[in-house]
C-alpha cells in the first residue's frame, strides 16, 4: 500500500490535473463558447480527472460524485468549471495528507483472502491442482488491483508477469513488497495446474505457495 503522504504517480497526476483545469478556468472566464470551440480539450480533462478520483475509492465515493455534479450541464446549459476544479484541489489535499483511502483496496483484500480459505480447504482435501489455480488467480488479481491503485494501466487480459513487472518498477514506488521471483514461481504453479502440464508439485509446496501469496495481498492491499 502506499505511503500515508500517498503514492508519487497519483500525486504527480493530481497536480498536473490541477494546474490544466486552472489554465481550463481561465480560457472559460474569458469566453464561455470555449467549452464547445475546444470541446476535445475540456472533455479530456474531465475524463482524466473522473478516472483518477476513481482511483483513489470506488466510483460512489463524495470526490467522484461532486465532480461530476459541477461538470454537468446546470439549468442553464453551463458547466461549473471553478467548482469541479475545487473538487480536485480538495483531493489532492486530502489524498497527500493521507486521508483519501483507497477503499477498493479493503474491499479487494477481503475478498482475496475468501478465495484463499477456499483454496486452503481444496489443498487439505488434496485438490492439489484447484487450489494452485485458485491461489495464482489470487494473486493475479490481487496484484491488479494494487496496480492500479498506483495509478498503472493494466488490461483485462495482461497476465502475472507484466503487471509484476510493472510493480517492480522503481518509479511505481512499491517494488519492496513482494518479491518478483517468487511470485513469478507462483504464477508457473498456476499455470502447469491450469493447462495440464506436468504437475510435480508436492501438498507442502501449495501449502507454502498459499501462505505467500496471502502475505503478499496483505502487504499490497492492506491500508494506510
Amino acid at each position: 500500500m502506499s505511503a500515508p503522504n500517498g503514492n508519487p504517480l497519483i500525486k504527480q497526476r493530481l497536480e498536473e490535473l490541477t494546474a490544466e483545469g486552472e489554465r481550463l478556468l481561465e480560457l472559460y472566464r474569458a469566453d464561455k463558447r470555449v467549452v464547445v470551440e475546444h470541446g476535445v480539450m475540456f472533455t479530456q480533462w474531465i475524463t482524466s480527472s473522473l478516472n483518477l478520483l476513481d482511483k483513489l475509492s470506488v466510483s460512489t465515493n463524495r470526490f467522484v460524485r461532486e465532480f461530476e455534479r459541477w461538470v454537468g450541464p446546470g439549468r442553464d446549459g453551463d458547466v461549473n468549471l471553478s467548482c469541479a476544479l475545487g473538487v480536485l484541489i480538495a483531493a489532492k489535499d486530502e489524498y497527500s495528507r493521507g486521508l483519501a483511502v483507497e477503499y477498493h483496496l479493503s474491499v479487494s483484500a477481503y475478498v482475496f483472502a475468501g478465495i484463499l480459505d477456499e483454496a486452503d480447504y481444496l489443498c487439505k482435501k488434496g485438490y492439489d491442482r484447484a487450489a494452485a489455480v485458485l491461489a495464482g488467480a489470487a494473486l493475479e488479481e490481487g496484484l491488479k488491483s494494487r496496480a492500479r491503485a498506483a495509478g498503472l494501466e493494466v488490461g483485462p487480459r495482461e497476465t502475472l508477469s507484466p503487471v509484476i513487472a510493472k510493480l517492480k518498477s522503481p518509479d511505481v514506488g512499491v517494488r519492496r513488497e513482494f518479491d518478483a521471483r517468487n511470485r513469478e514461481a507462483i504464477a508457473k504453479l498456476r499455470n502447469d495446474a491450469a493447462h495440464g502440464a506436468e504437475f510435480t508439485y508436492t501438498p507442502a509446496q501449495i501449502s507454502k505457495a498459499l501462505a505467500e501469496v496471502r502475505s503478499t495481498l496483505e502487504r499490497s492491499l492492506r491500508q494506510g
